[in-house]
């Protein structure tokens, strides 16, 4: 197994293929810090990790997967990228750990493992056809 073609499948955002590679997921982990709230505001916080320097990230996108904290893993969608909804200019990883209601997962280091690549980012019209 090449680390040079693990690298190459992530950046170009083929999870899948790293995955087949590596035998298990992709995994990214950090430190869950605040963001501009605006999941939270919209009915779906997300968790957004502050990750460590020459961390592999994926190509920007929405993907699969699952978010681990505290020993738990739940399904995940996870965004990568600048947030264009919001006119965004850092890249961030946030993860949305589907059908979980008041987790509070600030300051606890999780896991965020990488399934599929599901599609790009995307600027929608307004709010409501985003939602």
């Amino acid at each position: 197994v090449s680390s040079t073609l693990v690298r190459r499948l992530v950046a170009e955002g083929d999870v899948a293929g790293a995955m087949e590679v590596l035998g298990r997921p992709h995994r990214v982990e950090g430190v869950v810090v605040r963001g501009a709230q605006r999941g939270r505001e919209l009915g779906f916080p997300t968790a957004n990790l502050e990750t460590l320097p020459h961390t592999a990230i994926p190509a920007d996108g929405v993907y699969a997967g699952w978010l681990t904290a505290e020993g738990e893993s739940m399904p995940a969608a996870i965004s990568v990228g600048t947030n264009p909804q919001f006119d965004g200019t850092e890249r961030t990883v946030e993860a949305y750990a589907i059908d979980r209601v008041g987790l509070d997962l600030y300051g606890l280091h999780v896991e965020v493992d990488f399934l599929a690549f599901l599609r790009g980012q995307e600027k929608f019209d307004s709010i409501e056809a985003l939602l």
